[in-house]
């Protein structure tokens, strides 16, 4: 038998969490979710996220930092 884990509203868990606490790791984001998606979905939803231009990152040594990206004529 084959499980699958679904991840309905992990983009908007994201969210919420960059809102609620500011720019953070990829580690700081895996430890506030409900649910405990591995490294690699996680991945994908943040780098899906960036793509789509709702969220940004920037390298900080060997971790990359996410936060929200500032809409136009907002001051940050």
């Amino acid at each position: 038998m084959v499980y699958y884990m679904v991840y309905l509203n992990l983009g908007e868990e994201i969210l919420v969490i960059l809102k609620k606490r500011g720019p953070c790791s990829r580690s700081e984001i895996s430890r506030e979710l409900k649910i405990k998606p591995n490294r690699a979905i996680l991945m994908g939803y943040l780098r899906c996220l960036v793509d789509l231009g709702v969220i940004d990152s920037k390298d900080a040594g060997k971790a990359k930092i996410y936060f929200l990206k500032n809409k136009k004529g907002e001051k940050k």
